[in-house]
Parts: structure tokens; C-alpha cells; sequence
């Protein structure tokens, strides 16, 4: 007999049985044991302005992830804690060889794009990475995201999902959802570990140390810091090169072949180096009704990004005698990425019995990347090429300022006060790009248009930032905000939010909400939200130009060789603009939300939530157009060397549908500890409702078969966590498990090489005993089994990389770490 498990009952039905132990087992339990294990009930603060709702009574779906839950998922950094413990959250894990990827990976909720959600720390607005993701990565290609692995694990007491559209509340990116980052307020204590662990196979070693400290200001105020510092080695799982490195070898298995020590070369996670993070999270009571608060970080990283190997083979006939001599066993480019972060937040808040209160907050973020290469060649120099060029910068900041008001209205019609609330909202956003040296990019002194390799002057393996590149782009924002709030009778509340919003650049947008709840019981309730929201262009996306160069002879056989150029290009360049392109629109969204809340047990709960997010005017990375498309669009202009191109566009409209749902239970076992369960579910489906075409050329050209798998199908279908966190004496055991349902990658042309990529467990394991006077000892596994994706199918780069950049978890396979902390 078979039978089968749809994934939404298997969902239902795993999030039961979960409960079910613990109730069977409560039974036992005495109802003054029972409450000691604590409420479920948390009170939030981002999605409401409401200063008396928690997160199970709010008409919008909120996950509350305290401090020890982050720390337990044993993970390095933010983004990886937030992956094992939402369902709703993803954050592929996945070699990303070079490209910048471990630079600022964007993580996403529902199955959107990285830039889809809004990030806050303290209820302020976050400034976004000056990277960009271009390569294949699922829901960061074409996305400048936050970097959250700046935010220390150690600095922060809680994170609140709001996994609702919620621009007209908060204004611009807002489509999926909101993080809100809340930092520690301590004014005494601290804490200080230490952590170190690595992969089965002995690579990616990983080390840091982390820390906060809280001290104790007048009139009740307090200053607590926070830290981290570490390294990571880099890591890799691949299998051997299948090419001849070396002219006149039969094949590989001769000794000069096998003894090249680039046979295996690294396809995964690049060494980081000099890793450091510090917050620091202040407020003073100035009086009894003004406090003045702030808030600052930095950050500092280096990243290497180690391209594809260059066997000597094809060293030599790209980049001449030169580059042989110099690298006469081939070599990896290697990217150096230097990040430093720095951002600050001062604000004052004053209150009034009859007046309200008012929230008056300035804050600003820098992001700066600088990027060198290393093994680099540029054979137009001949031997004063160097080998070691600076290749640009890119740098995006943010300014804010904020006045907020909030005010509790008794008009005696509604069952409690309604909350009214309003705001005006100024932001001033730059990016801008400046050149590297010359020797990145520039013709040099040997540059001959005859000669196939001298006319070369591809430094690394993309070119740096060229003057014609370099750019500054500056936009400004001006809004205001209404929202209403109120809890109309005992079992009604509802809330309607308007914001309007003038951009310098593009003009005006207005976008609503309206959120409903019903309690028909204290144990059963209904909820539902319907909004507009949008994401303006960021100005990485509207200001990014880069290109890279190689010769072609033309006509072939002719023995004149040409220089032509691959070219990313502004969306309203000339160039772009011959091809169809124009500045960028705001993706415009409309959202909907249905859900229930159950809570069975006082300290049990469910929740499932159905909702519908439509986006039109979706902007997207092109693919790189080829010559057959944009060379007879450029026949004749002063862009006729352009042989390809990509840019962004406003191209595509999406629709996702998909379905959440969430199980907790906090149960004491007397004798036996505390245990907590939980449980969640999350399947989504995006289709693309529309593709236009741009300028002559179809939608399915500018966005192609691989480009529209990413987005259709390059998440796992659904996925699910499971949890358990057990208490007990001086020990504590957290156990995770996550499945991830298939997903799919397509082959840019060939239908016949797409690859379906079967469901994975991942689990977890972290176990700590605590010693007198706060020492803590724990031991733990990710993904303790060893578990990995399905492998690539076929010979893909050379036969290396054995697990796609898009699978979701495990292509480094198990990782093993300790670690030791000391309460004080």
C-alpha cells in the first residue's frame, strides 16, 4: 500500500504530532509547573504601533527569534541562524567560487528577491551593500542587499519577521516582508566566547571571537557593547579539472599534469580575513518625559574571490609569452575585496500625557567595497604589466531623518483606545563608482590591433572600474505616513495605513494597507491584510557600468584582430537605450493575506497563513545579449565594438502564491527540564505573469530560460524546520532538522539539460554544559550527517564544481565546531 503526503497536510500533520507529545505529557504536569515554562507571548514592535500587541495577537504574521535562539543554531552569522530557524527565510549556502559572492549574499523571505525585504535595527531603516550580486545566485541576481553578517549574534536580543508587504508603513522595499534587528539593552553583565570549527574534509576553518559588555549611565540610562572578530579559510568540495594544462601532453594522467597543484583547484567559499564588527546601543534618561538614544556600528572585512583556473594552454594564447613567463603553471586571479561598513543613529523621544509621543532620529550608512586583483595581467604592458592591480571602488551611503508620533485616543465608541499615528520621512541616497589604475583597464604602450594578444587587456578576470565607468548618482526622498489602529470591540481590531512618498528621480508613489483580526475564542482567530507596496530602483542597480574585453578576428582568417567589448550598461545609457533600455520604474506590489491563529494550550500555538504578493514591473538583470543580437542594433554607431550586453529592465511582472504555517510549545518537565518545540512550513510558487519586449527584442531574450528558472523555480519548493530545545541542570541539547523540497536549475538553451534536484534533510545538533561561575562548554554539529545535494549532471567549468551555486544547504557537507563563553 502507498500512500502519499501532500506537503501542506505533511506540514499540518508534522506541526501536531509535535504538539501532541507535549500535551500528553502535560497532563502530568502541575498547572503552577505549566506556567513556570513561560508564555509564547512576546510584544512586538515592528508591523503595529500598537504598544500592547504580541506577536500571536497581531493581524499580520510575526516571528519573534530571541538571543539564545539565534545562538543555538551554532551558526557563524545572522543570515545562517535566521535559515535554520524560519521557514520563511532563505539563504543559499552554496559555493559561489568568485564573483563577490560571500561579499554581502542576499538572503530573502517568500521566495523574493534580497532587495524585497526591508531590514531595520531598532526600528530604523538599514542602509543596503554597495555590491551587487551578478551571477546565477537565487533570488540576489541584479540585487544590492543588506549585509546582515555585520549585525554581531552577540549584539542582539531579539529579531522580529514581519512576513507581510508592509510599504505603506514603512516605506521602499518593504514587498516581502520587514526584519527589525532589536539590540541588547543591558546596563550591567557581559558575556565573552570563543568558536572555532571547520568541515569534515579539514577545510573552511572558522574562528571568532565575540563578546558584549553593558554598563550603567545616570537617570537610569545604560551603554551596552558588542563584538565579534574572526577568519575563515576557504573551502571547497570539488572534483579534478578534466583539461590538458600543458602543450605537448597526451592527456592528464602524465606526472607534470598530475603534479600541477591547481588540478583540484577550490570552487567554494573564498577565504575571509580581518573580520570585525562593533555596536554600541545607548540611551540617557534627559528628563521624565525626554530620552535621548543612539546607536552606531562598524565593520571590516576582507574577502578572497578565487576566479577559474588558467591553465598554461589557454594562458598562452590569451595573454602571450609574457603571462606564461610569468605564470609558466597557469594561475587563479584571485579578487581581493575589501569591505568597510560604518553606520550611526541618534535620535530624541518626548512624551506627553495629552500630546503623544514624538520620535525625532537621524541616522546615516556607509557601505565601501575596494576590489584588487592579484595574479593579474594586462599583456598591452608587456613586462610592466603588474601583478597586483586596484581595480576600483564602489561606495553607497544613506542619510535618514525621521519624526515620528504616535497617540492613544480614548473616544469611548471602541473597545480600546485607538492608536493613531503619523510621520514625514527625509532620505538622501548616493552610489558611486570610482575608477581603479589605469593597467586594470587601459590600452598600454604595446597595444597593437594586429596582434591577437597584446590587444588584450584583461587584467584579472573581469576588468576594473574604467573611467567611462565611473559614476556618482545622488536621489532624494521626501514622505509622510498616516496610520490608524484599533481594537474596535472585544474580538475586532483593524488597522489602515497610508503613505505617499516623492522621489527625486522618478516622482511620486502612494500605497496603502488595511489589516483585520477576529477572535472567535480566545484560542481561535482569523486575520487578513491587503496592501500596494513598491521598491524604488536602488541606485546600484540604476548606476552600474562595467565591461570586460577580448580579441576576434575579423574577418576570420584575415590575421586582423579586433578588439570588442562585453559591456553591463547603465539601463538609460545611449547604448542601452539603442537597445531598448530606459531608466528604471519602481516594481509596484499588491499583497494578500489570509490566516489563523490557534492556540490549543496556553503555552502551545499555530499558525497558517495564505497569501498572494503581484509585482509588476519586476526590474531583472538581463541576460548578456549576444553579437547576433545587438551587433546589427549597434552596426554603425560608435558602440559597433560592443559584441554583447546586458542591463537592467523593468521586464518581467510576477505573481507568487504560497502558504506558511508555524507550531510552538514550551513544556516543563519538572525533574526532567524544560522542553521547547516548534515547527514550521513554507511553500511558495512563483510563476512570471508577463515578459515584455524592450526595444524589438523579445521579453524571453532579455530574460532567458536560465534567468526565468531562477526566478520560477531556483528555491526548493517548500521547506521544513523542526526543532527541539531541551533544558536540563547545567545542560542544555538544541536539535534541528530542515528539509528542503526540490527545485530545478535550466540550461540557458537546451531544455534537455535541465536538472530537477531532489528534496534534503539537513540536521542539527548543539550541545553545552554550563560550569560554575558561567562557563559554558558546547560541542556541535550543522548538518551532522553529512548531508549534500544532488550532484551536477554532466561537465560543467571544466568538470570542477560538483554541487550548483544555487543549492540551498550542504554542498561543503557536515561542519563541526566548539565552542567556550564566560558569563561575568
Amino acid at each position: 500500500m502507498n500512500v502519499r503526503l501532500n506537503p501542506l497536510a505533511g506540514a499540518i500533520a508534522l506541526v501536531a504530532s509535535g504538539l501532541a507529545l507535549p500535551a500528553l505529557a502535560a497532563e502530568t504536569s502541575s498547572p503552577a509547573a505549566s506556567d513556570s515554562a513561560g508564555k509564547l507571548d512576546t510584544v512586538v514592535v515592528v508591523g503595529t504601533r500598537r504598544s500592547d500587541l504580541t506577536a500571536l495577537e497581531s493581524a499580520a504574521p510575526v516571528d519573534v527569534l530571541s538571543s539564545e535562539q539565534l545562538q543555538t543554531t551554532g551558526a557563524n552569522d545572522l543570515q545562517s541562524a535566521l535559515t535554520a530557524l524560519s521557514p520563511s527565510f532563505s539563504f543559499p549556502q552554496s559555493p559561489q567560487g568568485a564573483f563577490a559572492g560571500s561579499i554581502a549574499q542576499g538572503a530573502s523571505l517568500r521566495g523574493l528577491a534580497s532587495d524585497q525585504v526591508l531590514v531595520l535595527v531598532n526600528g530604523k531603516r538599514r542602509h543596503a551593500s554597495a555590491n551587487v550580486t551578478r551571477q546565477g545566485v537565487v533570488n540576489a541576481r541584479g540585487a544590492a542587499a543588506v549585509d546582515l553578517s555585520l549585525i554581531p549574534l552577540s549584539a542582539i536580543e531579539r529579531v522580529e519577521i514581519l512576513r507581510d508587504g508592509a510599504a505603506a508603513q514603512y516605506g521602499s522595499d518593504a514587498i516581502a516582508g520587514v526584519i527589525n534587528i532589536v539590540l541588547k539593552e543591558r546596563d550591567e553583565g557581559g558575556n565573552i566566547g570563543y568558536r572555532f570549527g571547520g568541515y569534515d574534509k579539514g577545510d573552511g576553518l572558522q574562528r571568532k571571537l565575540s563578546g558584549w559588555k553593558g554598563f550603567a549611565l545616570p537617570n537610569d540610562g545604560f551603554l551596552t557593547l558588542s563584538f565579534d572578530a574572526g577568519n575563515q579559510d576557504p573551502a571547497s568540495d570539488t572534483r579534478d579539472d578534466n583539461r590538458i594544462f600543458y602543450a605537448g601532453s597526451p592527456n592528464i594522467n602524465t606526472a607534470r599534469e598530475q603534479n600541477n597543484g591547481y588540478r583540484n583547484w577550490r570552487w567554494g567559499s573564498g577565504a575571509v580575513s580581518d573580520q570585525y564588527n562593533f555596536i554600541a546601543n545607548s540611551e540617557i534618561n534627559l528628563s521624565d518625559s525626554l530620552t535621548a538614544y543612539g546607536f552606531a556600528s562598524y565593520g571590516h572585512k576582507n574577502t578572497d574571490s578565487e576566479n577559474f583556473y588558467d591553465p598554461p594552454t589557454t594562458l598562452a594564447s590569451n595573454y602571450g609569452s609574457v603571462a606564461l613567463a610569468r605564470y609558466p603553471d597557469g594561475r587563479i586571479p584571485i579578487t581581493r575585496y575589501n569591505l568597510e561598513d560604518y553606520a550611526a543613529t541618534g535620535g530624541l523621544r518626548w512624551e506627553d500625557a495629552q500630546l503623544g509621543k514624538f520620535d525625532l532620529a537621524l541616522n546615516y550608512g556607509n557601505n565601501t567595497l575596494k576590489s584588487t586583483d592579484r595574479n593579474a595581467i594586462n599583456p598591452s604592458y608587456g613586462n610592466a604589466s603588474p601583478s597586483k592591480i586596484y581595480t576600483g571602488e564602489r561606495e553607497a551611503d544613506q542619510t535618514n531623518l525621521t519624526l515620528d508620533w504616535v497617540r492613544d485616543f480614548d473616544t469611548r465608541l471602541l473597545y480600546k483606545p485607538l492608536t493613531v499615528s503619523a510621520g514625514v520621512a527625509w532620505r538622501k541616497e548616493n552610489y558611486e563608482l570610482s575608477a581603479g589604475q589605469a593597467e586594470g583597464w587601459a590600452n598600454g604602450p604595446l597595444f597593437n590591433t594586429l596582434d591577437p594578444v597584446t590587444n588584450r587587456r584583461l587584467a584579472g578576470y573581469y576588468s576594473g572600474i574604467t573611467q567611462v565607468d565611473a559614476a556618482s548618482l545622488e536621489r532624494k526622498v521626501f514622505g509622510g505616513y498616516v496610520d490608524v489602529e484599533g481594537q474596535i470591540t472585544e474580538k475586532f481590531q483593524a488597522g489602515v495605513a497610508l503613505r505617499s512618498e516623492h522621489y527625486s528621480d522618478f516622482g511620486d508613489t502612494t500605497n496603502g494597507k488595511l489589516s483585520l483580526r477576529y477572535d472567535f475564542t480566545p484560542q481561535l482567530a482569523a486575520r487578513a491584510t491587503a496592501s500596494t507596496g513598491y521598491r524604488a530602483p536602488s541606485l546600484v542597480q540604476s548606476g552600474l557600468s562595467s565591461f570586460s574585453v577580448q580579441a576576434v578576428e575579423q574577418p576570420t582568417g584575415s590575421g586582423n584582430w579586433v578588439e570588442v567589448q562585453q559591456r553591463l550598461l547603465r539601463a538609460d545609457s545611449p547604448e542601452a537605450r539603442l537597445l531598448g533600455g530606459q531608466a528604471l520604474k519602481p516594481e509596484e506590489s499588491t499583497s494578500f493575506s489570509l490566516g489563523l491563529v490557534w492556540r490549543p494550550l496556553e503555552n502551545a500555538s499555530v499558525t497558517v497563513d495564505a497569501y498572494r504578493i503581484e509585482i509588476d514591473n519586476r526590474i531583472t538583470l538581463s541576460d548578456q545579449l549576444t553579437a547576433a543580437t545587438v551587433a546589427p542594433v549597434f552596426a554603425g554607431t560608435q558602440y559597433s565594438n560592443i559584441q554583447s550586453a546586458a542591463f537592467y529592465t523593468n521586464v518581467a511582472d510576477t505573481r507568487t502564491n504560497g502558504i506558511e504555517v508555524t507550531g510552538n510549545y514550551r513544556l516543563n518537565l519538572n525533574e526532567f527540564g524544560k522542553l521547547n518545540l516548534n515547527a514550521g512550513f513554507s511553500q511558495n510558487d512563483t510563476k512570471i505573469t508577463g515578459l515584455r519586449d524592450v526595444g524589438g527584442i523579445s521579453g524571453s531574450q532579455i530574460v532567458g530560460r536560465n534567468t526565468q528558472g531562477l526566478i520560477e523555480e531556483g528555491t526548493p519548493e517548500n521547506k521544513f524546520t523542526l526543532g527541539a530545545n531541551w533544558a536540563y541542570g547545567n545542560w542544555g541539547v538544541n536539535v534541528a532538522q530542515r528539509r528542503y523540497g526540490e527545485w530545478k536549475s535550466r540550461n540557458a538553451t537546451n531544455p534537455a539539460l535541465d536538472q530537477t534536484f531532489s528534496a534534503q534533510w539537513v540536521t542539527d545538533l548543539d550541545v553545552s554544559y554550563t560550569f560554575a561561575k558561567g562557563v559554558k562548554l558546547t560541542v556541535g554539529a550543522i548538518n551532522l550527517f553529512d548531508s549534500h545535494p544532488d550532484k551536477l549532471e554532466g561537465s560543467q567549468l571544466y568538470g570542477v564544481p560538483k554541487y550548483s551555486i544555487t543549492s540551498p544547504e550542504g554542498a561543503q557537507g557536515a561542519f563541526y565546531y566548539t565552542s567556550v563563553s564566560y558569563d561575568f
